[in-house]
């Protein structure tokens, strides 16, 4: 068995370098094909790569079923050789094919009484003996069948996997779905219900069908992150290849795979270079289908998937570490688990900061001064947040959206278009407003689909954005929110913070690298343990903090 394991992977890296070289070759063919057929070829091309990476999967599964369990038999079987060839026939006894071991027979002579007791004292040694051999053929035959087992379900792994017509027949589901007789459910929930029945061959089918397959809401995340991983590398040979369909995007997709290449717990959860004037992109930080918690961040004015979502990522990665820390410091509280979501699924407002006079730059200040790129975004991140929920093992994860800036506003549209009990916190900074208008009575809770004491916001000193009321009251201003404090302080985890400044510190680390009093609080909110005495650092509101800045002001003119 361990030989045949040594074989078959032998044989098996034979197959996967042959694999290599057609995608080298057909990356090196890709240099100078465009057009429609060079797509086609290039589709097919990961067709056959992922069939190829299920049967280099299976065929490792069953070598390492043979290579694992063969060496606890053997183990099994050295024991009883030792006791079958070495100590049965030293102690002059013989050993039957079932375990029996027979003593040998003492002559009897004139002493019958010691021939007696010899006799009786050769059959304990003999019997005590049988109970070893026998209990050692029960350990071989239970090994036996654990590895019949096991190797018998690496194989059915490998028929799946196979391209016989039995093995990889795409069901009809999916058959109708690839001619375009039928579709995928829009809904998440429906999607991954649906999603949960299909076999390997059917998955890879509608990748095949739709290369994009990965962004869809609703798939487990170990999915999505496998596809979008697949046509990153794709995407990235041609872009470095000059493809003019993705070429002016290489600096976004080499952003992209610096990232998730960076740490093995990151996941690749949103591609999309080809729907919007910019590319999208979303990195989780762990698994948000697993994790007790998920939070996920919306970014704003002049951020770009190539300039930001490695940032967004690291600071992703210490507000779990910081979540998950504050979690352990409550009892009961240990063991719950922490995903963060960098998001960034839409086209941000950009200004050009070398030229505000550019083209770009006017383009951008009209945009930001209007809803139309947070509108167009809303009901994608609504469904991105619904598609967590649908996917995640509990049913009901904690989910907290964060927004920032104009993403702040983005998060109040798609809060508002998302239904009640997906989304169970907000948290916003830096906002100049969330899509709720400007009346005098304050209702914004029922609109955002959020719970009475479950908004929170921040205004830091120094941020005109928080105080622009643009796109409704900005929550500073909103008594519904609870209003946090960005000012440097010691919190309860014993860590010394520094404080957050104007419109950009919130979510930064400082410069001991640790989360601001900003990112801190929303550490607690994400963990859920906002109602815990002691924890948040409560604040003023905008209107105190506005005018504290005003107060500020007018004594330096004094000076």
């Amino acid at each position: 068995m361990v030989d045949y394991a040594t074989s078959l992977l032998a044989s098996n890296t034979t197959f996967t370098d042959q694999m290599h070289r057609m995608d080298r070759a057909v990356d090196a063919t890709m240099d100078t094909w465009q057009g429609e057929a060079a797509a086609a070829a290039s589709a097919r091309s990961l067709s056959e790569s992922l069939a190829a990476s299920h049967i280099d999967t299976a065929v490792i599964a069953i070598a390492e079923a043979h290579a694992s369990h063969g060496a606890i038999l053997d183990g099994i079987r050295t024991s009883l050789l030792a006791i079958v060839d070495l100590e049965v026939p030293g102690a002059g006894m013989t050993v039957s094919d079932d375990g029996a071991v027979t003593a040998p027979t003492v002559p009897i002579g004139g002493a019958v009484v010691i021939a007696a007791l010899l006799q009786s004292r050769l059959d304990r040694q003999a019997d005590d003996i049988e109970v070893r051999i026998k209990a050692l053929l029960a350990q071989f035959g239970d090994g036996e069948l654990r590895a019949a087992q096991a190797i018998r379900a690496a194989q059915q792994q490998l028929d799946v996997a196979s391209n016989s017509p039995q093995a990889g027949a795409i069901s009809p589901v999916v058959s109708d779905i690839v001619s375009g007789k039928t579709s995928l459910p829009a809904d998440p929930a429906q999607l991954h219900e649906m999603w949960s029945t299909l076999s390997p061959a059917d998955k890879d089918a509608l990748f095949a069908h739709d290369n994009y397959i990965g962004n869809r809401d609703g798939l487990p995340v170990v999915d999505r992150d496998h596809y979008n991983r697949i046509k990153l590398d794709d995407e990235l040979s041609r872009a470095e290849a000059c493809d003019p369909t993705v070429s002016n995007r290489l600096t976004d997709l080499q952003a992209v795979r610096d990232t998730i290449e960076k740490d093995p717990n990151r996941m690749l959860m949103l591609l999309d270079t080809q729907s919007g004037a910019q590319t999208h992109a979303a990195v989780a930080v762990g698994n948000p289908d697993t994790a007790d918690h998920v939070s996920v961040t919306t970014p704003g004015l002049n951020t770009t998937v190539g300039g930001a979502i490695g940032a967004m990522t690291e600071e992703g990665t210490m507000m779990k570490e910081t979540t998950e820390g504050l979690l352990e410091l409550v009892p009961g509280r240990e063991s719950e688990t922490v995903s963060t979501i960098a998001w960034i699924g839409y086209d941000a407002p950009q200004l050009d900061k070398d030229d505000y006079f550019s083209e770009e730059s006017i383009a951008g200040a009209i945009q930001v001064a209007q809803p139309w790129n947070a509108q167009a975004a809303a009901p994608n991140l609504s469904q991105f947040y619904e598609g967590i929920d649908a996917s995640n093992h509990d049913g009901d994860p904690h989910l907290t959206a964060v927004g920032h800036s104009y993403g702040s506003f983005t998060t109040g549209l798609a809060l508002q278009e998302t239904p009640d009990g997906i989304v169970d916190d907000v948290m916003v900074y830096g906002s100049p407003g969330l899509g709720t208008g400007h009346d005098l009575v304050d209702s914004s809770l029922d609109t955002l689909n959020i719970a009475p004491g479950h908004a929170y916001e921040m205004t830091a000193h120094d941020d005109p954005v928080a105080h622009m009321n643009r796109f409704g009251w900005s929550p500073g201003y909103m008594s519904e929110f609870t209003h946090l404090d960005t000012d440097a302080t010691t919190t309860a985890d014993g860590v010394a913070r520094q404080g957050a400044t104007g419109h950009s510190d919130y979510p930064r680390l400082g410069d001991n690298n640790e989360l601001r009093t900003s990112g801190y609080n929303t550490a607690v909110v994400i963990a859920g343990l906002a109602d815990v005495p002691g924890l948040l650092v409560t604040g003023d509101s905008a209107l105190q903090t506005g005018g504290i800045d005003i107060l500020d002001g007018l004594m330096d003119l004094t000076r």
